[in-house]
């Protein structure tokens, strides 16, 4: 891998170009561009760990930054404010087009304006539920989603989980020619021609001083006669009380809310003190998911791990004595980047039932509802995890360290 190689261009565009073909070639999910007194550093987020690539010179920079503003419709005169947009790329990768999505946050900073570029690749093997590595388990639950007709369905996980790719994935699952599909979102982060999509950005019209919050685009898309909305993140109570409100008038809601745990995703609605009633009812499903590092099939190094070595909570899980499982050799190889090749996805999904639905209704916290959801059905993140270990997917330390 190359660490801190000075690289110049005649063309900008191109160059950026080159940036996006090196990040789908490490599997990288950010790239960084930080100017210092003097040069600036290019540095990519790679199985969540940054690495050093390149710098350029401030002129380059300079050419890169007002390139970067143009392809993404922001000011390139605006050196002083917070500006955030997305570019579209088409490109030739290893005889396939790929069409990137780059969603661009600038921000201004001591010297210059530092820029993260955020990147999602649109293809149809992409947005495909049967190809996000759910477990078999999972993905018996996941599939029944496209037999709803009305309810909740929400996503929820940390920043940079695939939480939009998954819902993308449930929607593909529905005839666009049969049902009406909506998104709100911001900003749009896949294009697809047969879905209604939005974009709110916070800005007011130049020609009319007008500006819609999230909670007016809401009420203006239920006039529209959806049968399915999909809907970026939702903070705030009075636009949770409105989707859960679509949810129980015969429309189907899906949406991602960042959080912890599927578990903590039901208390933090309740703290945004929506009515117990209509999230007791609305909801149908909770997806909690995560990406994680997928270690090297090449220098990984293969362990036995005894019952007593899992922890407490493993263990009415465990049906042996002992696994098979692997971790990250002393030293990586030729092949990988640091130990690691690329990331896996685990997940644990909450599927309601009638007293799941009494306990929600009755305003129950996390421990009684994760002790109730343990003595039934529920596979918790750390055992969907275990699972991949013993298939020699990821390194079992990753496993042990989760919640």
């Amino acid at each position: 891998m190359e660490t801190w190689k000075l690289m110049s261009f005649d063309n900008s565009m191109d160059f950026i170009e080159k940036l996006i073909k090196i990040w789908v070639d490490y599997h990288a999910s950010d790239i960084h561009i930080t100017p210092s007194k003097t040069q600036v550093f290019i540095r990519y987020r790679i199985s969540w760990n940054l690495e050093s690539f390149y710098w350029i010179s401030l002129e380059n920079y300079d050419k890169l930054l007002n390139s970067i503003k143009i392809a993404s419709s922001l000011a390139i005169d605006e050196h002083n404010h917070i500006q955030d947009w997305k570019m579209i790329f088409n490109i030739d990768h290893k005889w396939a087009k790929l069409s990137v999505n780059v969603r661009v946050s600038i921000l201004p900073i001591i010297y210059w304006e530092n820029i993260v570029m955020r990147l999602l690749i649109s293809s149809s093997d992409r947005l495909n539920i049967n190809n996000l590595w759910f477990s078999e388990h999972n993905l018996k639950i996941i599939s029944k989603i496209k037999d709803l007709e009305e309810g909740l369905v929400l996503l929820c996980g940390w920043t940079w989980s695939w939480k939009t790719t998954t819902l993308y994935s449930l929607l593909n699952q529905y005839d666009p020619f049969k049902s009406s599909i909506f998104t709100l979102e911001d900003p749009v982060e896949y294009t697809v021609d047969w879905y209604v999509q939005s974009e709110v950005k916070d800005k007011k019209s130049a020609s009319n001083n007008i500006s819609y919050t999230f909670q007016e685009w809401l009420v203006w898309i239920l006039r529209q006669d959806p049968d399915i909305i999909m809907i970026w993140e939702i903070r705030r109570k009075e636009e949770a009380s409105i989707c859960l409100e679509a949810a129980n008038t015969w429309h189907l809601v899906m949406w991602s809310i960042h959080s912890n745990s599927s578990i903590w995703t039901i208390t933090r609605l309740k703290k945004l003190w929506v009515e117990s009633y209509l999230l007791s009812s609305s909801l149908k499903y909770v997806v909690y998911q995560k990406l994680i590092r997928q270690i090297c099939p090449i220098c990984r190094e293969k362990i036995t791990f005894t019952k007593q070595d899992f922890p407490q909570k493993f263990h009415p899980f465990l049906k042996q004595d002992s696994y098979e499982v692997y971790k990250v050799h002393a030293e990586w190889c030729q092949n990988c980047i640091k130990w690691y090749v690329w990331n896996t996805l685990i997940s644990d999904i909450i599927e309601n039932n009638d007293d799941l639905y009494d306990l929600i209704l009755s305003w129950k916290w996390d421990v009684e509802i994760k002790n109730y959801l343990l003595s039934k059905w529920y596979i918790p993140i750390y055992i969907d995890a275990l699972n991949k270990a013993i298939k020699w997917e990821i390194d079992i330390k990753d496993v042990l360290i989760l919640e």
